[in-house]
C-alpha cells in the first residue's frame, strides 16, 4: 500500500513541476507578446511620420517644379 501513496506523491510532484513550468512559459510568452507591439506601434507610428514627410516634400517638389 505504501507504494500506491509514493507513487501518488510523485505524479502530484510531477504534476505540479509541470505545471509551473507551463505558467513559465506562458509568462514568457505574454512578455514576448508586449514587447513585439510595442515594436509594432512604434514602427507604426514611424510610418506615420515618414508618410507625412514623403507628403510635405511631394508640395515642396511641385512648387519647386512650377517655379522653373
Amino acid at each position: 500500500m505504501s507504494s500506491w501513496l509514493n507513487l501518488n506523491e510523485s505524479l502530484n510532484n510531477l504534476k505540479g513541476q509541470i505545471s509551473n513550468f507551463a505558467n513559465n512559459v506562458l509568462a514568457e510568452t505574454e512578455e514576448g507578446l508586449e514587447s513585439t507591439n510595442e515594436s509594432c506601434e512604434e514602427l507604426k507610428r514611424i510610418c506615420i511620420e515618414k508618410e507625412h514627410e514623403i507628403e510635405n516634400l511631394k508640395k515642396i517638389n511641385e512648387e519647386l517644379k512650377k517655379n522653373i
